[in-house]
């Protein structure tokens, strides 16, 4: 019974679409934990706070996503529903951070770039692991034999 469910878990995580889910829902949760810490006084916190949370949980996707990635069996479905899940992890949780924050995306300073930064290494990462399962899947298609030798021609000097 255990194995199975332990079975059921890791396909489930594979998916992009609960990737996202679950970051989010993380991501929530500390949300909810600055906001309810400020409010009764325990400790302050900036304005920017949600913002960042955002953002590290972006990140979190971001390597979380990529090295699934390779694992995938049809990489064109995996980056399309990957990056569909990215966008709307992107957007919902950028809307929760304004709405915790009451800071606009353009107010956030350097939160803006950040978001900037993690979108374009995001596709870098998706590019290079796909490229190095490319690599490694030709390598295993292909037969090695040993080069030919061939003889030297001595020169004499």
């Amino acid at each position: 019974m255990q194995n199975t469910t332990n079975d059921k878990f890791l396909k489930n995580a594979k998916d992009p679409v609960i990737q996202a889910a679950a970051v989010l829902g993380v991501s929530i949760l500390f949300m909810l934990l600055t906001k309810l810490t400020s409010l009764t006084g325990a400790t302050e916190f900036k304005d920017v706070i949600p913002w960042t949370i955002s953002a590290s949980f972006l990140l979190f996707f971001v390597v979380l996503n990529s090295i699934y990635s390779l694992s995938s069996d049809d990489i064109n479905k995996y980056w399309i529903r990957s990056i569909i899940s990215y966008l709307c992890l992107a957007i919902v949780s950028g809307f929760l951070a304004y709405l915790f924050s009451s800071v606009a995306f353009n107010d956030a300073g350097t939160i803006r770039w950040i978001f900037y930064v993690l979108t374009f290494t995001y596709l870098v990462f998706l590019s290079i692991l796909n490229f190095m399962k490319k690599i490694v899947a030709f390598a295993e298609r292909e037969e090695w034999t040993a080069p030919k030798k061939r003889k030297r021609k001595n020169k004499k000097r």
